[in-house]
């Protein structure tokens, strides 16, 4: 649904949760600060960091960042951390940070720190109008609240309020009106879920007036011509004008998405660089498209079949009418006139039957769940296996149930990120295919629109290329539907999506003391996909005349889990980032020792053990040998 800008005031920008509004944005929250830089990095130039220096200059003049800055940010490795540590060696603290989000519109950003603000109406509908019929109606409706309001109109039909389809802003236009328009409209503002975040507009009685026939000569016409076949020259009458039909709109009850990445391959030294950017770019735009997204990081045959049956025992939960999208980003081949999908740890000389065949996820998708909408999203190679026994020796795939031809179903579309019997490639950020396919995804267009834009528009790339790379996408949709289709939630897919984000939420924030030291560690954790974690350590000296400085300090974090290993990200003034994969293996509780050192003294300042449980989908077997 469509949100007002409205913005907020600077009040309610100091509505703030667990932060002090007027904290120096270097002292935030590393967890907070990160993600900001994240997005503005890697936002269009509307709600970038370029947007969001020209907006802080507006605020005060102090905040003014010449253009030699400007370029400076840019040369760096995160444009929007640098400006975030200029602007708050100027004094910027956290509301003035809040309420320059609010201006770029950036909700997201501001639901990990803001505070719920209710609704309120700053201008309601009037509660009567009359227009002639043909003129134009226009219903306007204006509110603030955060999260911002979301917006419906109804129309009250035989006793009953019934939605408007798509009348999802806070203007409400029909603009040719008739006799049928007259009734009586409301507007209904939401931010959240419960009733209390619910609130309606007053009433408004819309009565459109018939035009006034003037009078005039009776013209008789010959109607013997016509049925003799000939047409009568004599009529002039063009007010009979061709009417095309509405374009049908369509709400699905979910939409929701699985997305693979494989990167950490066996078979394949060093590692792949994209596939977890292209996982962490899809899961933030079909987010914003409102998805529910269910994304994973290096996973085996095994994970990965159990992973496709789980997901899919989820969707069948949601009943009918729900859109399902399947996203894979690794290495694959094509053999056979199917493409396989290479899990990481299938062994050098891999073969099909090492692989997941896609063709088999497609019909495993089709014959338990029969979306209203599937799409498959391929980013893989489709070049033949050198290690593949010649094509008339290969035994079907024991991957799925396999079928010769899996037959697509209705409202079907495949996109490949390149054609039969050639490689994919990337850029230095992301697969060129999660590149166009991320500018295009948000059209409120047909599915099948939206991937042939991106076969165009990646035709015209490809020039600058040395390489070839040419999409190909297959299509049975049917209906116009849209990745843009609003959803109309019912009953049955919120007990679902309330059960799995209690499940698989990641373990809670929680502050340790380091024994003998003057040192409180706060410690955050967030879910980057359901099977890989980010641990954020912010370190604060208790007493002031403690001698330490945060600039001294340098923390390293163990495991006591079995094969894990915890990568260390950044480590910036006693603030460190860390990163915890493969969280799907985990058997016991994942304990961690925190230890703090001294970096300057090269003196250990004391640890810390703390278990984190069973964090986010570790609490679910993946490791099956079949499925079912």
């Amino acid at each position: 649904m469509k949100m007002r800008r409205n913005g907020l005031t600077l009040e309610q920008c100091r509505h703030l949760k667990d932060v002090d509004p007027n904290t120096n944005i270097v002292e935030l929250r590393f967890s907070i600060t990160s993600n900001i830089c994240t997005t503005l990095d890697r936002n269009p130039e509307t709600c970038n960091w370029k947007e969001f220096v020209a907006k802080a200059s507006q605020l005060k003049p102090i905040y003014n960042v010449s253009t030699l800055d400007v370029n400076g940010f840019s040369r760096s490795n995160s444009p929007s951390e640098t400006m975030l540590w200029r602007l708050g060696s100027f004094g910027m603290v956290a509301f003035e940070l809040v309420h320059l989000l609010d201006q770029l519109r950036l909700e997201s950003l501001l639901m990990d720190i803001k505070e719920y603000e209710p609704i309120v109406i700053i201008k309601q509908p009037p509660s009567h109008k009359t227009i002639d019929e043909g003129a134009g109606l226009h219903l306007y409706v204006e509110g603030t609240g955060f999260p911002y309001p979301r917006y419906q109109w109804f129309k009250h039909i035989s006793g009953e309020w019934a939605k408007l389809r798509a009348e999802t802003n806070h203007i409400f236009k029909i603009v040719n009106t008739r006799q049928q328009d007259n009734g009586t409209y409301c507007c209904r503002l939401q931010n959240g879920n419960q009733r209390h975040k619910v609130v309606f507009t007053s009433r408004t009685s819309v009565s459109v007036t018939p035009p006034i026939e003037e009078e005039r000569d009776v013209i008789l016409y010959d109607v013997r011509s016509y049925r003799e076949g000939q047409e009568n020259t004599e009529s002039t009458d063009t007010s009979a004008k061709k009417v095309m039909p509405e374009s049908p709109r369509f709400e699905p009850k979910a939409k929701v998405a699985l997305i693979i990445g494989n990167a950490d391959y066996l078979a394949d030294k060093p590692l792949l660089n994209v596939p977890l950017a292209d996982v962490r770019l899809m899961k933030s735009t079909f987010e914003d498209l409102g998805f529910r997204v269910f994304s994973y990081l290096d996973l085996t045959k095994a994970e990965m079949k159990s992973t496709i049956d789980w997901f899919i025992d989820v969707v069948k939960q949601m009943g009918k009418d729900v859109y399902v999208v399947f996203c894979f980003f690794g290495h694959g081949f094509e053999e056979s006139r199917k493409c396989h999908l290479v899990p990481t740890d299938a062994a050098h000389g891999y073969t099909t039957n090492d692989c997941i065949c896609a063709d088999d996820v497609l019909y495993k998708f089709q014959r338990h769940i029969d979306p209203a909408l599937l799409v498959m999203v391929l980013d893989t190679c489709r070049i033949r296996n050198c290690n593949e026994k010649p094509i008339r020796q290969i035994a079907k795939s024991q991957a799925f149930d396999s079928l010769n031809e899996p037959a697509t179903n209705g409202n079907t579309v495949i996109l490949y990120s390149t054609s039969r019997g050639m490689s994919a490639y990337q850029n230095n950020q992301n697969g060129l295919l999660a590149t166009f396919f991320n500018q295009r995804i948000k059209q409120k267009t047909d599915v099948t629109s939206v991937m042939q834009n991106v076969l165009e528009d990646m035709g015209k790339e490809m020039k600058k290329y040395k390489e070839n790379q040419t999409p190909q996408f297959m299509s049975t949709l049917n209906e116009p539907r849209s990745f843009a289709d609003i959803v109309s939630p019912c009953c049955e897919t919120t007990k679902v999506y309330d059960h799995i984000y209690a499940v698989f939420s990641p373990p809670p924030s929680r502050e340790v003391f380091v024994p003998g030291a003057n040192i409180k560690l706060s410690i955050e954790c967030q879910a980057d996909t359901l099977n890989m974690m980010t641990i954020y350590i912010n370190t604060r000296i208790i007493k002031e005349c403690d001698t330490t400085l945060l600039d001294d300090i340098d923390i390293a974090v163990e495991t006591f889990s079995l094969n894990f290993k915890i990568k260390t990200v950044s480590m910036i003034s006693g603030r460190g980032k860390f990163e915890i994969k493969n969280i799907q293996k985990l058997q016991d509780d994942m304990l961690l020792k925190i230890i703090v050192w001294n970096k300057k003294a090269n003196d250990l300042i004391g640890d810390v053990d703390i278990s984190l449980g069973k964090p986010l989908i570790s609490k679910l077997v993946l490791r099956r040998d079949k499925l079912r």
